[in-house]
């Protein structure tokens, strides 16, 4: 190849001895390849060099391995929202524009090695032809949805007309991903070859499929309206539309936006289905939810960057985990060894009951193993996980780790003798956390000899689905330990929050007032299913009551027992729970607690809400109180806003963008909202006062706090 002549920062441009071009993409300052407005620039140039050049073919490449465009440059993106609708859909034009050029001038081929998403793959889409490697890393998809947008380049334009129009709805509507072979399937590529051959590969196809007219007839194809029979089309919109508000709860105006605006374009030639997506990406882009979901992606954009600590040279001397053992084969262990498995970790896994371990290690293995497409666990990859997964009923097993994760009993005596046996065994510079949800890391650390490499790193259950790890840091935990925690953390897929010890941590520290105020509302007469429908229609997964159920009313038992003990002033134990407990109805997994379920277990299913439970209840009454569906969301969502703002005067986390990614990706706390603190912000601080005042007789749980107090004073939003 020869370089042409010119200077480009964030392309290369060479040619072949038979006169292909090929463009290189290399966008500095960034971990992935992403499009800046200095590479449209860039590549407008290019394209102007190239049409007095007149090549046979160009061929687009990335130069940055693992990464062809990952999208648009968000910051970007935040801007053009603050413009006024005209403008967007100029920006919108503009880009679509000089994508077009590559549609309409010389011939086209894109070669896709990583990650191919929104932007990037309008980009690649604009192109004639496209040729993916088949590694993991190359996933094709149209993210914008998850933004609160719709692609505004040409997407919505060209995927239904390569495609066709149900798979493109899919694809833009759900914002997931594929991979190479799946696109081959889809018709989104035109082949799959290996990195090594692709941009040869790319070549040569674009050649055979412009001599023989293959090229032409698909850039008519893709100008014209799609061919769809009326009935078909009615069709597809009625039960499109039926699935994306049984995934939205019709809170993301996005996903209905995308069908409608694909259905319309498609019906219409490439210019006028053009003038519909950039309209539709203006109003999309005006709204509130986009700006919550912009900001939902941003704070964890930064958490992905952040070491977890403040001493960028302690964090780049932190250890790095090759070795990790799990302590204790019970659900929470066997979840965090399954993570790790999956992760692609060699696990020891200790027990001192063999029975725990032989029960333990098929389902782990399963897990590791699960294949979201079919719904199974993969027979290959399961095997490959077992080959990994060792076991131990002794500590002694555990001497050559480097990261030891104790997760046996909540009870506080046994992790004390047990974490004091595992440092006694662990290397001296082995890393030691302990998975809890209640216990003091302090306490715990109590009995050991070396408490700074000793943090804690509490999971979530079910640990596969849960994205969010509190890292716990004790009084005595060294920086080293929590960067070590908070990277190996982002290795297993997880989102880290390093949070001080405090009881409940962060996040049962904010949702106990939401568990507590729902038992307060079933006292009160509410019925539990009102009041978990008026959480769902908030947003929220799970409603209070069906989560007391899920979790377990045992374990919300000794979990509110430790919170009250701490803020007995707000968060009073309530004596329904211990009376359920009492009777045995322990929630899911009993088979019975507020509600009756079909089975006991983890994949029970709520039947109906149950008399005997109605009956505890009643013993311990309240004098009914106003009840409105607002009022029952003022209840439940109040009491969490205050401890957030209690959470943040204790420096609990660094910041309010750590308080709104922990609920969100621990409590599902709705991120069209933006979080717990942007949805105060949505209220405002004046305007939260005046709600918690009717409520003021409930006591010291709905009165506002200093900060609540001067955020209204100042007009300052809570998330700054």
């Amino acid at each position: 190849m020869t370089a042409i002549a010119g200077e480009h920062r964030t392309l290369a441009v060479e040619r072949t001895a038979d006169g292909f071009v090929v463009l290189s993409f290399l966008v500095p300052d960034h971990r992935h390849n992403v499009i800046t407005p200095r590479v449209v620039e860039e590549l407008s140039a290019v394209l102007d060099e190239l049409a007095a050049a007149g090549p046979p073919g160009v061929v687009l490449r990335s130069a940055r391995p693992g990464s062809f465009f990952a999208g648009a440059d968000l910051g970007r993106l935040a801007e053009i929202r603050g413009l006024g609708e005209a403008a967007i859909i100029e920006a919108c034009d503009r880009g679509r524009g000089l994508f077009a050029r590559l549609a309409e001038s010389f011939p086209t081929a894109a070669v896709i090695d990583g990650a191919c998403l929104g932007g990037g793959l309008e980009l690649a889409l604009a192109c004639d032809l496209r040729i993916a490697t088949p590694e993991p890393h190359t996933q094709l998809g149209l993210p914008e949805v998850k933004l609160g947008l719709l692609p505004g380049w040409g997407g919505t334009v060209r995927l239904p007309r390569l495609i066709g129009v149900g798979p493109a709805i899919e694809l833009a509507a759900s914002g997931e991903s594929v991979d190479a072979a799946l696109a081959v399937r889809l018709g989104l590529v035109d082949a799959c070859v290996p990195a090594e051959m692709a941009v040869e590969s790319a070549r040569r196809l674009l050649a055979a499929r412009t001599a023989d007219g293959a090229v032409a007839r698909r850039r008519a194809v893709m100008a014209a309206p799609v061919a769809i029979d009326p009935a078909e089309r009615d069709f597809l919109e009625s039960t499109t539309a039926a699935v994306i508000l049984g995934r939205t709860g019709g809170h993301y105006p996005a996903p209905p936006a995308i069908l409608q605006t694909i259905l319309a374009g498609a019906s219409v030639d490439a210019a006028a289905a053009a003038r519909i997506e950039s309209q539709t990406f203006a109003r999309l882009a005006a709204t509130p939810v986009a700006g919550n979901l912009l900001r939902v992606f941003t704070i964890g954009d930064r958490n992905r960057r952040d070491s977890g600590i403040g001493d960028a040279a302690a964090a780049a001397s932190a250890p790095v985990v090759s070795k990790p053992t799990v302590v204790g084969a019970g659900i929470m262990g066997s979840g965090i060894a399954a993570r790790h498995l999956r992760s692609g970790f060699p696990l020891m896994l200790v027990d001192i009951d063999p029975a725990a371990l032989v029960a333990a290690v098929p389902t782990i293995v399963d897990e590791a193993a699960w294949d979201r497409g079919s719904g199974r666990a993969d027979p290959a990859v399961a095997l490959g996980h077992a080959a990994r997964l060792r076991s131990a009923t002794t500590l002694a097993a555990i001497a050559g780790a480097d990261l030891v994760i104790e997760s046996v009993t909540e009870r506080p005596d046994v992790k004390q003798r047990v974490l004091a046996e595992i440092e006694q065994v662990a290397g001296p510079e082995a890393v030691i956390a302990t998975n809890t949800s209640t216990n003091p890391v302090g306490r715990l650390a109590a009995g050991l000899t070396d408490p700074s490499r000793f943090c804690g790193m509490h999971f979530f259950n079910p640990v596969r689905r849960m994205m969010l790890v509190e890292v716990v840091r004790g009084p005595a935990t060294s920086d080293r330990t929590v960067a070590a925690v908070v990277a190996h953390a982002k290795r297993l897929g997880k989102v880290p929050v390093v949070v001080n010890d405090s009881p409940g941590f962060l996040v049962n520290r904010i949702l106990m007032p939401y568990l507590h105020e729902a038992g307060e509302l079933l006292r009160e007469g509410v019925p539990a299913g009102r009041i978990d429908r008026v959480a769902r229609g908030f947003g929220m997964p799970l409603g209070p009551i069906e989560l007391y159920d899920m979790v377990g009313l045992d374990t919300a038992f000794y979990a509110g027992l430790v919170l009250s003990a701490a803020f007995g002033d707000r968060i009073e134990a309530s004596p329904v729970i211990p009376a359920l407990v009492k009777a045995g109805r322990l929630g899911r997994k009993s088979g019975a607690g507020f509600y009756r379920h079909s089975e006991a277990g983890q994949h029970a299913r709520v039947v109906a809400a149950d008399e005997k439970a109605a009956e505890i209840i009643a013993r311990y009454a309240h004098p009914p109180r106003e009840s409105s569906d607002r009022t029952i969301v003022d209840r439940l969502f109040l009491p969490m806003l205050l401890e957030a703002l209690r959470v943040l005067d204790e420096r609990l986390v660094r910041d309010a963008a750590d308080v709104d990614l922990g609920v969100i990706h621990a409590l599902g706390f709705p991120a069209f909202r933006g979080g717990l603190l942007a949805w105060g912000d949505s209220l405002g601080a004046a305007e939260v006062i005046r709600r918690l005042e009717p409520l003021a007789d409930l006591g010291p749980r709905m009165r506002p706090v200093d900060r609540l107090l001067a955020h209204a004073a100042s007009g300052r939003p809570f998330t700054e």
